[in-house]
């Protein structure tokens, strides 16, 4: 047999999806196919990810589909407008991406409410919107998660097992 053709049975395929995000993915890869490559920054915020994006893009060129869960982290900061400049940042830069391209929007965690639900609620109305000037699909799942314990880890922000599942399952 030639090295031509044992290096290509050797050569795998890539991935045809990409989920790209902060600690709302971090346990989404064991439901997820072969074909879907997940990559996890526990601690970005949305401006870390507008930064590394493009180059994470150009190392899987055979991905069709780019998912991005991001926005938790920065709800905590208390800056709506910044990080509505932030998503812009972002949306720009992935408008230039030849796949499709996905933006989830954050999850509600079961245990707040007041002000970081409120900014939460408002953040996603506008992302909402914002994405429908760009080549971008929203992904809307607040219904999905919002007050179902049941999908959550005990702390209330992370997903379980079925809530992950969910999560990759929905509305794509």
């Amino acid at each position: 047999m030639s090295n031509s053709k044992r290096l290509q049975g050797k050569l795998k395929p890539g991935p045809k999806t990409l989920i790209v995000g902060d600690n709302t993915i971090r346990d989404i890869q064991r439901v997820c196919s072969k074909n879907t490559k997940v990559i996890c920054f526990p601690k970005d915020v949305v401006s870390n990810l507008t930064e590394k994006i493009l180059s994470i893009v150009a190392e899987h060129p055979t991905v069709r589909n780019i998912i991005i869960h991001v926005g938790w982290n920065d709800v905590a900061k208390q800056q709506s407008e910044v990080l509505k400049q932030d998503f812009t940042e972002l949306l720009n830069t992935v408008s230039s991406v030849k796949t499709g391209v996905f933006i989830s929007r954050p999850i509600p965690p079961v245990r707040y409410a007041g002000e970081r639900f409120s900014r939460l609620w408002a953040l996603n109305k506008w992302l909402a919107t914002a994405c429908t000037a760009y080549p971008v699909n929203f992904i809307e799942h607040f219904h999905i998660f919002w007050e179902r314990r049941h999908l959550f880890k005990g702390n209330g922000l992370f997903l379980n097992k079925p809530g992950v599942k969910l999560l990759r399952c929905g509305p794509v």
